[in-house]
């Protein structure tokens, strides 16, 4: 039996005061890398629990097995998904992600189940790719990332993922990508 893309954890992702010292420090200890910078993201269309918003963010990722690890940096002080769970100045786990095989049928799944979409944009870099960050605080105590990607994270990912595959250990173990390149 096929297992869904809206089955598959791909992502567990924490908000960090900054990004640099993280990464050095998660590599440090789980011998990770290498791990791909993404700075100031640009976005699209941002909404904060429904009103517009503006998001400044860096994320980096590497992966660890099958598993994405992100790391967030907010850079403004405007509210967010990100702000709702870890306060300025401190660090810790906010979300899980998602690749639903079909985005709009998962966003309304969860918005019958009584949860709210906290943030929701488009990554300008990805052709305007959506996702939503659903806060499912109360029934899983982390948000709920979902990315509109039915071709699932695999395919947006192989590139970072094969370099991940075949890298050395020890060249370039930071390097910095735009998102939706690789």
């Amino acid at each position: 039996m096929k297992q869904h893309q809206n089955q598959v954890i791909t992502q567990n992702a924490y908000v960090v005061r900054d990004i640099e010292e993280a990464v050095d420090r998660w590599r440090q200890f789980l011998n990770i890398g290498p791990v791909f910078v993404m700075p100031h993201i640009p976005l699209d269309s941002v909404t904060y629990r429904g009103t517009p918003a503006e998001l400044d963010l860096t994320a980096a990722v590497a992966f660890a097995g099958h598993v994405q690890l992100e790391w967030i940096v907010q850079h403004n002080d405007a509210p967010s998904a990100y702000r709702d769970v870890v306060p300025a100045g401190e660090e810790g786990f906010h979300h899980i992600c998602f690749y639903p095989d079909d985005y709009d049928a998962e966003v309304a799944r969860y918005e019958a189940l009584g949860c709210p979409i906290a943030t929701s944009g488009a990554v300008s870099q990805a052709n305007g790719r959506r996702f939503c960050y659903i806060d499912t605080r109360p029934q899983l105590n982390c948000m709920v990332e979902l990315v509109d990607a039915p071709e699932g994270a695999g395919v947006v990912w192989e590139a970072l993922r094969e370099a991940t595959d075949t890298w050395d250990g020890k060249t370039d173990p930071i390097r910095e990508v735009a998102l939706g390149s690789p």
